[in-house]
């Protein structure tokens, strides 16, 4: 394992596009000795870690197993082609981020299901990690494989590679398998351990049988309950969030206020599979915003469920988390509106949203389709909303919209487009030529677990015709922007959301023929999924297409034996109320009634406290106004603190912008005096010496923080000291007045010491700097831009070194300086010196020693000014 690990820090991470996805010590990361711990899991994500980070079920479950002492949960996300290219021609296994350890050497391997689109990487990452994929050629040596999350509700596409599955919240059961898995036992003997676990779903211990072609599971199969977290208040939720260095598709704190919906919106699984709705107390969500702020430094707080607006205190929770983050200069976002005005007014509280676009999902529009899917909004309370929008002060509204509805004509897609310009003629009076409206069009994709789980999916080339129908109606107007799905991604996902065991066999000859990363345009491959097409339908006799038909109401189902609460009667009964413009009324509105949906039949005091909270929140909130929009303090900044610092090890890998976020979010956690830019996004005011290359160790830079208040150094050191995360160090300190010159620009010398590997150093290093030195000229080839193309510039460096030396076998010591404007650049000596290319340099250990200033023919270090004490 230590081999592994000083391989990947020398040899892999240095060579990959961004190694901040894989080095393992974020804020927060859990370290443990293996010794010392019971049972090992890893936690894998199975697509990028920029977005596996943010998902706030990951961080839950690594909370919750990393609070017991004698557990140690890991993290893995996929590994992007470039590490993977790396791995694999190196012979080496796909690794946990935190020990580096290999997949295959954990007790346990669980992935999150997010997207159907993700199953090829789940292969991939337990091919790579040195596990069997398909589950019937694992040993005892092996570790169990177990899956959760939301595409569980129909698992058997997955059957074939997966130990066990968690139906429902996680939670709830995560303890209680990790005990079953640490008890220890022969394989079958814990799979059998597991199966007698409530919500957990063995598949093995499923046979199916064959009805109509599809393979489905027996009459008497007895049904997997889904697990319930009663009471959110109670759950245990991580205000210690890990903190990446890397840039997030989503990058704040979710703080999830509820869980479940009951809007009854036919097409969407989610609020299916939740119910009941439950909530977390607002005492509850306050000491949880302050504990994250106060343990993360994120700059930006989202108040996430299915529908937050639907909460039952929704102003009384918005007016309490925006005068909680305000005074820390931090922001509030409702990433999910409900489609009314009083959600518009709820976003305008929000003083730091920045007006530039807000987001509604009508998805249908026509009153015919919104009756279908059951989402109601007439086309005049749209266009009311979408005027209050732009007359509060937006330039821009999005919506969301889909094709491929059951039942939908071409009419109902033109409207779309007719719609969409009537939104934007709404706003062209109010806000002129900045009035845009950004479609958001995704094609139908029936779920598991809905009443739209018996709907057809439209194929491909339709698919593509109604997308030309819709963009025709748009005439070309460039107030309007057209996104769309990719048709093929779609189809994908229908192909396999519904599918049956023998499914599983597609998913495994795609991912053989290559299928990586299928959610993402530039890796996908369709070439590999109509390849792996073709053999499914040679070994079945069926077109895979099929999946894509309407399914006879009567007909048993794949995922039949997975019980979500809501009986499979009630959602074909609700089927057919949407064949008939049937609405269903969310029961927790003052004027809704129980929908006999089948959840209080089974969980009848969650039901009846959800509704009795629901109206007396309502109640509550009633009459209370809507705050305006709050400023956070604006004070004057009096003096900057001018401190060194240092990256060392793993660190050294961060790009010059991660390394700002690092020092920005560690001086939020330190609760220093800080002077904060202005906008919609305040960060610390902060300078850096120089912008130092990823690779390069440092223990010589300079950075200024401005601050608003009187502060000792050693306390400002010792502080952000302790906020830091591994691998950085502050040290000496002082007060520099505002008006001095920017460290930049007096800085403008280095001294570096290079560590060669012997393939560079070779036998004769003293002699070939004795001849380097005594060049009259040295040209480096230094790359810049030149419109927009990339070209290489000769420039003499001979001017900017002062001194150059073998300090000892293979250790090179070098002081530059600059020159013509142009700073010293220590890649320059060394490809120039080692007559090699800037990619050999990977292997070389560079640590800088000090950043110095030229006085005379003097280099100096900075130096305190002649003042008081701060």
């Amino acid at each position: 394992m230590r081999q592994l690990s000083e391989w990947l820090d020398r040899e892999i991470l240095p060579r990959v596009e961004k190694p901040s996805r894989y080095l393992g010590t974020e804020l927060n990361a859990v370290h443990k000795d293996p010794a010392r711990v019971r049972l090992r899991a890893c936690l894998a994500f199975p697509d990028s870690y920029d977005l596996g980070l943010g998902n706030l079920g990951l961080q839950i479950l690594y909370h919750i197993l990393n609070q017991r002492p004698e557990f140690w949960a890991e993290r893995v996300c996929a590994p992007h082609p470039d590490l993977e290219a790396l791995l694999r021609e190196r012979g080496l296994p796909l690794f946990a981020l935190e020990s580096k350890t290999p997949l295959h050497a954990f007790d346990l391997l669980g992935f999150t299901l997010q997207w159907e689109l993700n199953y090829t990487n789940i292969l991939n990452m337990l091919d790579l990690g040195g596990v069997p994929p398909l589950a019937a050629e694992r040993s005892a040596q092996h570790p169990l494989v177990i899956a959760g999350g939301p595409c569980v509700f129909n698992p058997e596409p997955l059957a074939l590679f997966i130990d066990a599955f968690v139906i429902g919240d996680g939670e709830e059961v995560v303890l209680e398998l990790a005990d079953a898995v640490a008890a220890g036992g022969d394989r079958e003997t814990v799979l059998d351990r597991l199966a007698s676990l409530d919500g957990v779903y063995v598949p093995a211990r499923y046979p199916m049988i064959e009805v109509g072609g599809r393979l489905v599971p027996p009459p008497d199969a007895p049904r997997i309950r889904k697990r319930l977290v009663r009471d959110l208040d109670a759950t245990p939720f991580p205000t210690d969030y890990l903190v990446p260095y890397a840039a997030q598709v989503h990058d704040r704190v979710a703080l999830e206020v509820l869980r479940g919906c009951t809007q009854s919106c036919r097409f969407c699984q989610a609020g299916m599979v939740t119910r009941p709705v439950r909530e977390r107390s607002l005492d509850n969500l306050a000491r949880l915003q302050v504990e994250t702020m106060q343990r993360t430094g994120y700059e930006e707080i989202s108040l996430v469920s299915l529908s937050t607006c639907d909460y039952s205190q929704v102003k009384s929770l918005v007016r309490q988390a925006v005068e909680l983050a305000t005074p820390e200069h931090i922001g509030v976002s409702l990433p999910s509106l409900r489609l009314d005005s009083f959600s518009v007014d709820l976003a305008n509280q929000l003083g730091n949203v920045r007006k530039s676009g807000i987001t509604f999902a009508p998805e249908a529009a026509t009153d015919r389709m919104r009756a279908v899917i059951n989402k109601f909004i007439s086309r005049e309370d749209l266009l009311d909303m979408s005027r209050q929008c732009f007359q509060q002060g937006w330039d821009q509204i999005k919506l969301y919209f889909m094709i491929g509805l059951p039942t939908e004509t071409d009419d109902d897609v033109k409207a779309i487009g007719e719609l969409a310009r009537e939104v934007w003629f709404v706003g062209r009076p109010l806000r002129g030529g900045r009035a845009k409206v950004n479609l958001g069009i995704s094609t139908f994709v029936p779920k598991p677990q809905t009443p739209f789980q018996w709907a057809a999916q439209i194929p491909m080339a339709e698919t593509r015709r109604r997308q030309g129908l819709l963009r025709g109606q748009l005439h070309n107007i460039k107030a309007i922007k057209f996104g769309r799905h990719d048709a093929f991604e779609t189809y994908l996902e229908g192909l396999i959301t519904r599918g049956d065991r023998r499914l599983g066999w597609l998913i495994y000859w795609a991912w053989q023929a290559g299928a990586r990363f299928d959610g993402w345009y530039e890796y996908r491959t369709q070439e590999a999924w109509q390849t792996a097409c073709e053999r499914w339908q040679a070994e079945f006799g069926r077109d895979p297409a099929t999946e894509l038909e309407e399914r006879e109401v009567p007909a048993p189902l794949p995922w039949d034996h997975i019980d979500v609460l809501i009986p499979k009667g009630w959602l074909a009964a609700d089927w057919e109320r949407a064949r008939h413009l049937d609405w269903q009324r969310d029961c927790r509105r003052d004027d809704g009634k129980c929908n006999r949906c089948g959840v209080i039949d089974q969980e009848r005091a969650a039901c009846t406290a959800m509704l009795r909270r629901s109206r007396e929140g309502a109640r509550a909130d009633a009459d209370l106004s809507l705050a305006g929009p709050q400023t956070p303090p604006d004070l004057p900044a009096i003096g900057s603190l001018r401190f060194r610092w240092e990256r060392r090890g793993l660190a050294r890998l961060l790009s010059h912008k991660e390394l700002m976020n690092v020092f920005i979010r560690a001086l939020r956690r330190a609760r220093l005096p800080l002077k904060y830019s202005e906008g919609f996004h305040p960060h610390a005011s902060l300078s850096f010496s120089t912008a130092l290359p990823v690779g390069l160790e440092t223990v010589g830079d300079w950075c200024d923080v401005q601050i608003t208040a009187a502060v000792e150094p050693e306390q400002f050191l010792s502080a952000l000291n302790a906020a830091l995360p591994p691998g950085f160090a502050v040290h000496e300190g002082w007060l520099v007045a505002v008006s001095e010159p920017s460290l930049m620009a007096t800085l403008d010398c280095a001294a570096w010491r290079a560590e060669l590997p012997p393939e560079l150093a070779g036998d004769d290093l003293a002699e070939r700097v004795a001849q380097y030195l005594a060049q009259p000229q040295i040209i480096a080839q230094r790359r810049g831009k030149q419109q927009g193309q990339v070209v290489h510039r000769p420039v003499d460096i001979k001017p900017m070194i002062r001194s150059l030396q073998v300090a000892a076998e293979g250790v090179l010591e070098l002081q530059m300086v600059s020159h013509d404007g142009r700073p010293p650049k220590v890649d320059d000596v060394l490809t120039t010196l080692l007559n090699c290319s800037s990619d050999a340099l990977l292997g070389v250990r560079v640590l800088k020693l000090a950043s110095l200033r030229q006085v005379g023919d003097a280099l100096l270090p900075p130096a305190p000014p002649v003042l008081e004490t701060v």
